[in-house]
């Protein structure tokens, strides 16, 4: 069986990882030392049905090699495939989307916000490629204050309950804060009551983590939505705490109710919705700053 048709027979819509050299596509096979060399890889396919797949066609896009020191993103455009060299330590914040029909990987640097979106029925290999950049992006004895945490601090979302529990097997982490739903109508400026309808859309809960290296906030998708609409989907950003500088919390320019709060990094910033009483005391504690 040649090459191509063994890539057609194994096709499916989903991130695949890279185990040799006969799971390198055709179109990057210029970069197959990089790829051999490399920790781990794993490529994303095109968007298509498996049964609009023809043998010989170009079926993924992106290959996402990581190395000891740097992130390599392969991205095919046409018959060109684009080079990106990313150094670890040059990761301002990582971001991770969960959706039941689209998941993406976001990497903030100074330069730009990388987007890779790929199908969520299979996100082992992305996982495993977000621990890698989790641990190489880290600087060596950098630590949160996390004895200023306070113990009873609790997080009153089971949604999020079990994403950490799902997702943070093995991991020390602590509840910094808990920003709860905020109806905008009938319920102005208090937790959303679900007992009264509002009118208006609702700013949808957030939390904010730590394990001592990295601050990291889980909120929803849509950071706001009408009553009725359902959203599932859920976005981890993780921090690395020797980025951070600062952060900002002021009015939001489009509802008097909201407030923005933003993480000031090295070279971005980071923000989210908030409600309107949101303090920034714990995190800066925490910060020491």
């Amino acid at each position: 069986m040649d090459a191509l048709q063994r890539e057609y027979e194994r096709f499916g819509p989903w991130v695949v990882p890279i185990a040799g050299m006969q799971d390198i596509p055709q179109q990057f096979l210029r970069y197959q030392e990089l790829i051999g060399e490399a920790v781990f890889a794993f490529k994303i396919p095109i968007n298509v049905e498996r049964r609009n797949v023809k043998p010989g066609m170009p079926l993924y896009h992106t290959v996402v090699v990581f190395r000891e020191d740097v992130l390599l993103l392969l991205q095919r455009t046409g018959k060109d495939v684009h080079a990106t060299e990313i150094p670890y330590q040059e990761i301002q914040y990582l971001q991770y989307v969960g959706n039941v029909l689209v998941g993406e990987m976001l990497l903030g640097t100074a330069e730009q916000i990388h987007v890779l979106n790929f199908n969520p029925v299979e996100t082992a290999p992305v996982e495993k490629g977000i621990g890698i950049i989790r641990k190489s992006y880290l600087q060596e004895g950098t630590r949160l204050n996390i004895d200023a945490i306070d113990e009873h601090q609790q997080n009153n979302s089971l949604f999020y309950e079990n994403l950490i529990a799902q997702d943070f097997k093995g991991e020390n982490v602590r509840v910094v804060q808990y920003q709860p739903p905020v109806g905008l109508t009938k319920n102005r400026g208090k937790a959303l009551d679900p007992n009264v309808l509002a009118q208006e859309p609702v700013l949808q809960d957030s939390l904010f983590l730590t394990n001592g290296t990295e601050l990291i906030t889980i909120n929803r998708r849509e950071e706001t939505k009408l009553p009725e609409k359902t959203d599932y989907g859920y976005r981890y950003t993780f921090i690395p705490a020797h980025k951070i500088l600062g952060v900002t919390l002021e009015p939001d320019e489009t509802n008097d109710l909201f407030q923005n709060f933003c993480f000031i990094l090295k070279e971005a910033e980071v923000c989210l919705l908030v409600g309107p009483e949101f303090s920034v005391q714990k995190l800066k504690t925490i910060l020491n700053i």
